[in-house]
């Protein structure tokens, strides 16, 4: 079954409409700032733990603010992750949305490192995974987003593997009073999210609470709802220190399977996160820094259903319990005008439980000691050279070391060159390393999976070169990225053809290409953004060579309207993939999604009321080529008090 593609214009007659409609609506007054053009350059700290301004990072990095997020219409992480260059967003089903980069070969997040403000999102139980842990944001209270688009094991260890996500929300002391927004739509859309900020004296903590639910993609069980509760405190208590404290609970709830099903029978699967989080960070003499962070995490996934039919039937279940405690210690300084240095180190401990996923009773558990250090070194005003790595000492993987080496040269003001190469490593997880999975029947017991421990770290080398330019009289900004990916050591998967499978390293494989991102303001009230990733795979099997696109793009308009309206077009489009085990490869997609808002007052309560048109141009295929989503229409009803 396939969908004829809708005719839509070219990214060169939406771009020529953009700026006719641009310069009508410039008439309204928006006058170009001084710091729309001239205004510094981000500052970014998602790289090499030191903050550097994005000209001086050894990788690429996208920044996307609250403004944008918020103007992108997007209801999950994954969704604003379509204005990145370099990344797939799909879904699994309705309920497990995920974005992958460069092709992550399969249904979850496994090699994506995500941290909120600091603490991991990624998963420690089954395949160690972040789509969940990326549900359980909400997105009202993110102050940016910072993405490096790479591999970052060098400053942030194995589960780096293929890019680091940094979301920071907003300070306590920044998102005072009350908030409370409403979302109802199409396809049982039904959001809400309340949020109330308080405190003095350097004292500030804002407690938040959210649900967001929907009924899925079409003629699919994968309704959904998350449920989520968030508390942040801010302290000062003294001018060189600070103090952040946050915990947290998320509950997804979510169908699954296919009605009539023997194998995959329909059912409803929960998974519950509880968190604690904390950091403390003191400023030294001469921009040095100390910081000390801690983090604990549980979670416990429920899914279980009848599977097979008389005899040979039984239950089959992938539920447990995992929890994670993480402890890190950093110092960065400064050697003159010449060299900065951080350096630290820290200690992870994770264990699971689950008798359905090891065929074991007790908790299995493994620990990680891990030291890093970056060092940037400015040998000439024109030069910097980043250099350092990450080592790392897994109880059951053995060590690794990951380092880096990047150079950047500031050919003119606003234009830099950069060139490097780094090594990352993927660590097995427990169930890669020890999994075994039984099902059980009145007649017989049937092995699904039993691993023989043969999986070794996943080991990718990158080289990378690129290109940031900033052209102030234009208001354009210029990201090229190009790139060579080497999986030395093949990706992590399923081997064998008769039950019980196993997990091993597949072949190596080899990606290479370029993705750019443009960022242009031609007046005040107008922004474009537009991003191209062209992408080749070089492997021995077919599914393998067309687990990414050949191509993806991304064209966004955000435009300021007379009588504070606000517009929001984004078009993005990629070319087919296998996004599966199977050499069928889903047809080439797009989807335009169109926003429109209007601000007002009522006294002194801000309120904006927007309408959301998702895939405004019909449905399309979503992970496996029976899947649809389809256009999807919302309200949303902002008030700020």
């Amino acid at each position: 079954m396939k969908r004829s593609r809708c005719p839509l214009p070219s990214y060169a007659v939406v771009l020529a409409f953009g700026l006719g409609a641009a310069a009508a609506f410039a008439e309204d007054g928006s006058a170009v700032s001084e710091q729309d053009f001239f205004g510094e350059m981000p500052v970014v700290l998602s790289v090499s733990r030191l903050a550097q301004p994005l000209n001086e990072t050894p990788g690429a990095v996208t920044v996307i603010d609250r403004d944008m997020i918020r103007r992108s219409g997007a209801r999950e992480l994954a969704d604003v992750l379509k204005l990145v260059p370099g990344f797939i967003v799909s879904q699994r089903n309705g309920a497990n949305p995920f974005a992958t980069y460069h092709g992550d070969f399969d249904s979850i997040n496994r090699r994506l490192q995500v941290f909120v403000d600091g603490r991991s999102v990624y998963s420690t139980f089954y395949a160690g995974d972040v789509h969940r842990g990326m549900m359980g944001v909400v997105l009202e209270d993110i102050e940016r987003i910072e993405v490096l688009r790479g591999t970052n094991s060098a400053a942030y260890g194995a589960n780096a593997f293929l890019g680091v996500i940094n979301v920071v929300t907003r300070n306590a002391a920044d998102s005072q009073g009350g908030m409370v927004s409403v979302t109802e739509g199409q396809g049982g859309i039904s959001d809400n999210v309340a949020r109330i900020g308080w405190g003095g004296d350097n004292a500030y903590f804002r407690l938040t609470t959210a649900r967001r639910t929907d009924d899925g993609l079409d003629n699919q069980y994968d309704d959904k709802k998350v449920s989520q509760v968030h508390l942040r405190g801010d302290l000062r208590p003294s001018l060189q220190d600070e103090v952040m404290v946050q915990a947290g609970t998320i509950v997804h709830s979510a169908g699954d399977g296919f009605v009539g099903s023997t194998s995959d029978a329909a059912r409803t699967t929960t998974w519950r996160n509880a968190y604690a989080h904390g950091a403390w960070k003191r400023q030294l003499a001469e921009g040095g820094e100390l910081r000390f962070a801690g983090s604990y995490d549980e979670e416990i996934y429920h899914d279980a259903f009848v599977g097979g039919t008389g005899l040979t039937s039984g239950l089959v279940s992938t539920g447990g319990k995992g929890t994670r405690t993480d402890m890190e210690a950093q110092h960065s300084f400064s050697w003159g005008r010449e060299a900065r240095l951080v350096w630290g180190g820290g200690y992870r401990r994770e264990e699971v439980k689950s008798m359905a996923l090891f065929y074991d009773p007790n908790t299995l558990s493994n620990h990680l000691w891990r030291a890093f250090g970056n060092l940037e070194w400015r040998p000439h005003e024109k030069w910097l050279v980043n250099a350092g790595g990450m080592f790392e000492r897994h109880s059951v993987s053995g060590a690794r070391l990951s380092p880096r080496l990047m150079f950047n040269y500031h050919v003119a003001p606003g234009h830099t060159l950069r060139l490097g190469t780094t090594k990352s490593s993927r660590l097995p997880t427990l169930y890669e390393m020890r999994g075994d999975v039984r099902w059980y029947t009145p007649a017989l017991l049937i092995h699904q999976l039993r691993v023989t421990g043969q999986a070794k770290p996943e080991t990718l080398v990158a080289n990378e070169w690129g290109y940031l330019g900033e052209f102030r009289s234009l208001g354009l900004t210029v990201d090229l990225r190009g790139f060579e990916e080497k999986m030395e050591d093949g990706m992590i998967r399923r081997h064998g053809n008769a039950r019980p499978y196993d997990l091993i390293n597949k072949q190596p494989t080899r990606r290479r290409g370029w993705e750019t991102q443009l960022r242009w303001q031609p007046w005040g009230g107008t922004q474009f953004l537009f991003n191209h990733t062209v992408l080749t795979i070089e492997a021995e099997q077919l599914s393998d060579r067309r687990a990414a696109p050949t191509h993806m793009s991304t064209l966004a308009w955000f435009q300021r309207l007379p009588h504070e309206f606000d517009l929001s077009v984004i078009y993005a489009d990629s070319g087919p993939v296998t996004l599966t085990t199977n050499t069928e490869a889903l047809d080439a997609s797009h989807q335009l999604d169109l926003r429109l808002a209007r601000s007002f007052r009522i006294g002194a309560t801000r309120c904006e009321a927007a309408v959301t048109m998702q895939a405004a141009e019909g449905g399309r295929q979503e992970f496996q080529n029976f899947k649809y989503s389809s256009r999807r229409a919302f309200a949303t009803l902002r008030v700020d008090f």
